[in-house]
């Protein structure tokens, strides 16, 4: 009889367990993230380290870098003279570096690995590889030279965010917004036939002249919590392009907040690509 009664108790256990998890799997809200770092151990191949920093003639400074799960690019400017990337935004990372340095720079291998065009690798390759560039390279290319409209309205006008969901492409995009405000928090598995993906894309204008703006990434594990991957740090009075090509696909979650300053504002848009 003991015997039966724990059985059944076991049984009203596991059935339990899996419908939480279940549910965790199938449910995102708008919740504040953990504070939590984890990282599976499918996704531990890569050796972290800075592979290419480059100084456009612009004062803008371009950084590739590897880490564990993946290979991130970031371009830093003031947001008086920082209007994006223009057509570079769509472009793979290994794309960008080809056009910002010269025909005679050799590629970072991981650059390379990561990449999943076989012919625009081929192209790299031709220049020969390297593991990274101690020195900062320069560039004549101007990121003005390549941009597209820009985007220079991101701290004025009424504030708001909106939604694009097309071109295998989730996104959202904020204007005079308040950091940490609701709708800061956005998910990739809220596109339509689409949850997991590959690449987070952040471009953002911090417009606060004091305060620090902070754009955070997440992952979900096995068991169906938002792990965090990455905070990216926006200085004030500054706008930065964040990019980062995963190892793998994955559920993920962006969120945008500040340092405790009230009223503090930004503009720009999260994006999550490669479904």
């Amino acid at each position: 009889m003991k015997n039966l009664l724990k059985l059944k108790v076991n049984i009203k256990a596991v059935m339990l367990f899996t419908f939480i998890t279940f549910f965790s799997c199938n449910v995102e809200e708008e919740i504040e993230p953990e504070n939590e770092v984890g990282l599976d151990t499918e996704e531990i191949a890569l050796t972290p380290k800075t592979l290419a920093t480059i100084q456009l003639t612009n004062n803008v400074e371009v950084i590739f870098k590897t880490e564990e799960d993946g290979v991130v690019f970031e371009a830093t400017g003031n947001v008086s003279n920082f209007d994006g990337l223009g057509a570079l935004e769509n472009k793979s990372i290994l794309n960008r570096f080809l056009v910002l340095t010269k025909e005679n720079v050799p590629v970072p291998e991981d650059l390379i690995e990561t990449e999943e065009n076989q012919e625009l690798k081929n192209e790299a390759l031709k220049r020969g590889t390297i593991k990274q560039h101690a020195a900062k390279l320069d560039s004549q290319l101007t990121l003005l030279y390549t941009k597209g409209p820009a985007n220079s309205n991101h701290c004025s006008g009424t504030p708001g965010y909106y939604d694009t969901d097309a071109f295998g492409k989730f996104s959202r995009s904020y204007k005079n917004y308040l950091a940490g405000g609701a709708g800061t928090i956005i998910y990739s598995s809220w596109k339509n036939n689409g949850n997991k993906c590959k690449d987070v894309k952040l471009w953002l204008s911090n417009c606060s002249t004091s305060k620090t703006l902070k754009a955070r990434t997440y992952y979900k594990n096995i068991f169906g919590n938002y792990k965090l991957r990455n905070t990216v740090n926006i200085s004030p009075n500054t706008a930065k392009f964040w990019s980062k090509t995963y190892l793998s696909r994955r559920y993920r979650k962006t969120s945008v907040a500040a340092t405790g300053q009230a009223g503090h504002r930004f503009g720009g848009y999260l994006l999550f690509t490669d479904y």
